[in-house]
């Protein structure tokens, strides 16, 4: 039996008690971690309080939180991965705006760049046709809605692992065919 989450209208009794006792214990080594790790001021503030609000969730939350240093290694483990996903959500954001600005055209490129990268764009668009209609429901979801793993993977009726395999694996098809397709070029430009 699993027992309902308390909410902020009504808390279990004690409830606001030990997560201000949590917090009070743990607050500045977490916020040290975060800063260690490389964030600053309200960014590593926000990190800690999502810590800390994944922690309060689990089931056996309050039961750790009276074994202190137990409850600090799952803190600072809930952190590290906090801000890690972070840091892979900002990259992708970062690859995405790279290939933006490489799809416009820049005013000083030459026609001979221009269909250099219209023929690039075209052979990813060619492997993404290539792919089976669920592998390019997945890449368009996860890579280019952003959505996470397991909305992908219920908005399609399968497992984030799965979604995750596809990914994967459409990954590799991408990569094969600029393989397969590079020898082609090379003839082409030949003499």
């Amino acid at each position: 039996m699993t027992l309902p989450l308390p909410t902020l209208e009504q808390p279990a009794p004690g409830f606001l008690t030990w997560v201000a006792e949590l917090v009070h214990a743990h607050r500045a080594r977490l916020l040290g971690f975060a800063r260690r790790n490389g964030l600053e001021g309200e960014d590593a503030l926000d990190a800690v309080q999502d810590a800390f609000a994944s922690f309060i969730t689990l089931p056996h939350a309050r039961g750790m939180a009276q074994e202190g240093e137990d409850a600090l290694r799952l803190l600072t483990v809930i952190l590290r991965h906090g801000i890690s996903n972070g840091r892979r959500k900002r990259s992708r954001h970062r690859q995405r705006l790279v290939l933006v600005e490489a799809v416009a055209p820049a005013p000083s490129e030459s026609s001979e760049e221009l269909l250099d990268r219209a023929e690039d764009l075209a052979q990813v668009d060619c492997c993404l046709v290539k792919m089976t209609r669920l592998q390019r429901a997945v890449v368009m979801l996860s890579l280019v809605d952003e959505r996470p793993r397991e909305e992908v993977g219920s908005l399609l009726g399968i497992s984030a692992g799965h979604v995750r395999v596809l990914l994967h694996r459409a990954r590799a098809r991408v990569r094969a065919c600029a393989v397969e397709a590079e020898p082609d070029a090379d003839l082409s430009h030949a003499p």
